[in-house]
């Protein structure tokens, strides 16, 4: 029995001190690994590529064209089809004048035509059986010659009725305001039941289909644009958004204050992303190409008012101090301790730090 009970409490002894051990190990198992992962970037490699000096110029969209359409009659607005914002098509009625008092004078004028067609046809057989009769001497000179004349005025009258038909229809038809180009209406000028006089404005149309831009050149490289050259665009009102286009004209008189030129860029605008008063920046390249180092824009850090660059080597990141020298697209000319084929961090390097461990998320190709 003494034997029994102190086997148990030898066994009770061994359990509790082995508890301990095994939490332990249990809580040394569920700690995390020292150290923070590498963080995910993605890399692009610096080039050495023929570039050119760019000049960016500062200017605002202007549809390609405005025009404020008008009435050509003085007459009440029956019907007003279109409001602000409309985008309306080549033709389309954008307001219907009140017809009643010319389509009364459209149909006397077509009956006074028609009774001076009849006697005229009358005419032209009279002075055909008088020729006959005169040349068998069955007539006098006077009979002749009064039905030549009455055929002459006759014909005369007629010609003068047409002419007078012609102006009442198309004064009838300048009831009808039609858009003469296909556009967007920016203004209202007339409503329904609003008397307009003759040449009084309906309504304001751009188009936008393509859009200009005038910008101010600097003196110094008016001899270096000329028409045709190609330029880049971006908006302040749209973010991310560029488009390429052409210099159409550069005046030949420049500012007496600025001593700039005006130059004039078309730029098409397909979507009709581009609306009429946004900001446009205007890039132009100027000068002889030559090689330089570029790297992405994206790949630029600034921080503490100093431009630098993040290189990957071995998994790690250095920072680089770098000047941006030239703008080409998306990329920039670099100078700085880079040389072509090093990578650099162009996504995830705001957060970045000298040393810091990196994992690529995508190899980019050099472009």
């Amino acid at each position: 029995m003494t034997i029994r009970l102190y086997s148990c409490w030898l066994l009770l002894a061994l359990l509790i001190v082995a508890l301990p051990v095994q939490g332990c190990n249990e809580q040394q198992a569920a700690q995390p690994p020292k150290g923070r992962p590498p963080t995910p970037v993605r890399v692009a490699e610096v080039v050495n590529r023929t570039v050119q000096q760019t000049v960016e110029l500062v200017g605002t969209v202007e549809p390609w064209r405005r025009s404020v359409v008008a009435g050509e009659l003085a007459a009440l607005v029956e019907k007003f089809p279109v409001e602000d914002g409309m985008v309306v098509k080549r033709g389309q009625v954008l307001a219907q004048l009140r017809t009643d008092t010319l389509t009364i004078q459209l149909n006397a004028a077509e009956a006074t035509h028609r009774e001076s067609e009849a006697r005229y046809q009358q005419a032209k057989k009279d002075l055909e059986r008088i020729k006959t009769l005169f040349s068998k001497q069955l007539v006098t000179q006077k009979e002749y010659d009064d039905a030549v004349t009455q055929e002459a005025a006759l014909a005369l009258r007629l010609a003068q009725l047409e002419s007078a038909l012609l102006q009442v229809r198309d004064r009838l038809r300048k009831t009808r305001v039609v858009a003469p180009f296909d556009g967007w209406v920016t203004k209202e000028f007339t409503e329904v039941g609003q008397w307009i006089q003759a040449g009084g404005p309906i309504v304001e149309l751009v188009d936008l289909s393509r859009v200009k831009v005038e910008v101010p050149l600097p003196e110094r490289y008016v001899g270096e644009i000329k028409v045709g050259a190609s330029v880049t665009a971006t908006f302040d009102g749209l973010r991310g958004f560029e488009v390429k286009g052409t210099v159409f004209s550069v005046v030949s008189q420049a500012d007496r204050n600025s001593r700039t030129f005006p130059i004039k860029v078309e730029l098409p605008n397909a979507g009709l992303r581009i609306k009429s008063g946004l900001v446009s920046r205007v890039i132009l390249q100027v000068g002889a190409p030559y090689q330089a180092l570029v790297i992405p824009k994206d790949a630029l850090v600034l921080r503490g008012g100093t431009e630098f660059v993040f290189v990957m080597n071995d998994g790690k990141v250095a920072q680089v101090p770098v000047v941006g020298i030239n703008h080409v697209n998306s990329e920039v000319e670099v100078s700085g301790s880079l040389e072509p084929g090093m990578i650099v961090v162009v996504e995830g390097n705001e957060r970045l730090f000298p040393g810091q461990p990196v994992r690529v998320l995508e190899e980019e190709s050099p472009a």
